[in-house]
């Protein structure tokens, strides 16, 4: 067990998984009035706020999992673009740590970019498939069953006027 895999496993995967999440936030600042809560760890009353950028609301445990919660209503469109920008944010991330290997040729820097590429491509293609999570985690289903459900979701009556 080297020095890269446990900065690997103690920062990268939570954080990589909390900008995952503030994606989702992006997502719901840019389309909508609602207030992201962005949670790492349980979505629970335990994992109560511990600050507040702009309109984010950060609840942090370290963990594996998390999601993004908002406050208020959206329509059809700010869901679904909500939902996408968790794995936009994932194949960004993939983009840049990808530009940023093409400047570093060897050593352990290079050993941990292509870690964190390789990450956020998994994350990627994980967190669109269509899934239900184990009740124990905070949040119950993947970003790509969401997306399908939403897909499948018939107009409102205000979405369509």
């Amino acid at each position: 067990f080297s020095m890269i895999h446990f900065v690997f496993f103690t920062l990268v995967i939570p954080v990589t998984l909390l900008l995952h999440e503030v994606g989702h936030g992006i997502g719901v600042v840019l389309t909508s009035k609602s207030n992201p809560h962005i949670y790492l760890g349980s979505s629970g009353e335990d994992n109560r706020e511990d600050f507040q950028v702009g309109r984010f609301h950060f609840h942090l445990q370290w963990a594996y999992f998390g999601c993004c919660k908002w406050d208020g209503r959206m329509d059809k469109l700010q869901r679904f673009l909500c939902l996408l920008s968790g794995p936009l944010m994932n194949l960004f991330l993939m983009g840049i740590t990808v530009l940023l290997l093409r400047l570093e040729s060897e050593g352990w820097t290079r050993t941990l970019l292509a870690g964190v590429a390789d990450l956020n491509l998994v994350m990627l293609v994980i967190n669109l498939i269509p899934f239900k999570l184990p009740k124990k985690i905070g949040c119950f289903q993947s970003d790509g069953l969401q997306l399908l459900k939403l897909l499948k979701e018939k107009p409102s009556i205000e979405e369509k006027i």
